[in-house]
C-alpha cells in the first residue's frame, strides 16, 4: 500500500499518464520530454493509446521494450481523452504503488524540472490534493484553453502575479499532478464525458476535499496547433469539430451539478444562453444554425446526465477510513 503521507517528496514515486489518439509525431515529442526529467521520482509512464491508426501501437510497444519505465495500454476503441485518463489511473491504482499520478496530453511538452518543482507543493502542504503546472503555448504566450482557476476568482494571481504557489480550484490535464490518496477519496475521472470538461469536473471533485496549488515555475508547453479561448462555439470555424461541442455544453451541466449550489448552477445556464445569443446575433457566424442546434441539444442533454462516479480498486473503503482516521 502506498504512503498515506509523504515524508520526504524526493523519495516519492511518480506515474505518469499520457493520453495520446492518432498524434505518433507529438507523442513522440511527448514522451522524450518525460524521459529527458530530471527528477528521480518518475517511475512510471503509462501510455494510453486510444485504438490509434497511425502506427501509435507499433511505435509503443517498442518503446516499452525498450524503456522498462513505460507501460502500454492499448484500447480497443477511441474512448476519448475522459475514457483515457479514467483508465490510466486506474492503471496507476491497481498496477502500480507509486505515490503520485501526473496526467498529461500528448502534446504536453513538460520541461525537464517540471516534476521536481510540481513536487515542492508537498513540502508546502503534505495533505495537498494536487498541483498543476504553468501551462504556455508553442510562442511563449499563456495556453488560453489551461490556466489554472483561482481558488478566489481572482485572475490576476496567476496570470500577472508573481507568487510562486496560487490555491486554485481546478486544473485541466496539461500536467496536473494527483496524489494517490486523492484518486482513492474521489474515484476516477468521468469516462461518459468522452472529451471537453473531464479534467475541470475531476479535480474540482478533489479540491472539495483536498488543496490544489498552481506552481509558477513548473512550466510546460501545449503544443497545439492553435491557442483558442475556451469553449468558443462562435468562433469555430472548422465544421468537424462542430460535434465535439455538444460534449461541451452537457458535460458543463453535469460539472456545475456537483458543485451542490443552485445559484452557481443558475450561473452556468446563464453561460450556455449567453452562447446561444452571441452565436445568433454576432455577424458572420459560421455554421450558425447548427451551433444553435447544438446549443439546444447539449444543453437539454445535460438536464438529464449525470453518470455514476468509478471506483478503482476493492481496497478503496478501507482506504478512505483509513484516510479518515489519519485526518482526524
Amino acid at each position: 500500500m502506498s504512503k498515506l503521507f509523504i515524508e520526504n517528496v524526493q523519495s516519492a514515486a511518480v506515474s505518469a499518464v499520457v493520453v495520446t489518439y492518432n498524434r505518433l509525431d507529438l507523442l513522440k515529442q511527448s514522451i522524450a520530454a518525460l524521459q529527458n526529467q530530471h527528477s528521480v521520482t518518475l517511475k512510471h509512464i503509462i501510455i494510453v493509446n486510444g485504438a490509434s491508426t497511425d502506427g501509435t501501437k507499433a511505435w509503443i510497444d517498442v518503446q516499452a521494450k525498450i524503456d522498462p519505465k513505460i507501460i502500454a495500454l492499448h484500447l480497443d476503441t477511441n474512448m476519448g481523452g475522459a475514457g483515457g485518463f479514467n483508465q490510466g489511473i486506474r492503471t496507476f491504482i491497481e498496477k502500480t504503488n507509486d505515490d503520485f499520478v501526473w496526467v498529461m496530453d500528448d502534446d504536453s511538452l513538460v520541461t525537464n524540472d517540471a516534476l521536481d518543482r510540481l513536487l515542492t507543493v508537498w513540502q508546502l502542504d503534505p495533505t495537498a490534493g494536487m498541483a498543476a503546472s504553468h501551462d504556455i503555448w508553442k510562442d511563449g504566450t499563456w495556453a488560453n484553453m489551461n490556466m489554472a482557476a483561482p481558488l478566489f476568482s481572482d485572475k490576476i494571481k496567476v496570470y500577472y502575479g508573481d507568487a510562486p504557489y496560487v490555491r486554485i480550484k481546478h486544473s485541466t490535464f496539461v500536467s496536473t499532478i494527483i496524489s494517490r490518496m486523492a484518486v482513492l477519496k474521489v474515484g476516477l475521472p468521468q469516462k461518459e464525458y468522452f472529451i471537453w470538461g473531464d479534467d475541470i469536473e475531476y479535480t474540482q471533485r478533489i479540491t472539495h476535499f483536498f488543496s490544489g496549488f498552481f506552481v509558477r515555475n513548473s512550466v510546460v508547453v501545449h503544443a497545439s496547433g492553435k491557442n483558442p479561448l475556451p469553449g468558443d462555439i462562435s468562433g469555430e470555424k472548422v465544421k468537424d469539430r462542430l460535434p465535439r461541442y455538444l460534449n461541451e455544453f452537457r458535460n458543463r451541466l453535469c460539472t456545475s451539478k456537483r458543485r451542490h449550489s443552485w445559484p452557481k448552477y443558475v450561473k452556468t445556464l446563464g453561460h450556455n444562453a449567453y452562447d446561444f445569443i452571441k452565436v445568433l446575433f454576432t455577424p458572420h457566424v459560421k455554421f450558425r444554425f447548427a451551433k444553435l442546434g447544438i446549443i439546444i441539444k447539449g444543453t437539454w442533454n445535460g438536464f438529464f446526465f449525470n453518470p455514476p462516479i468509478e471506483y478503482a480498486d476493492s481496497d478503496y473503503q478501507y482506504r478512505a477510513e483509513l484516510m479518515e482516521k489519519v485526518w482526524k
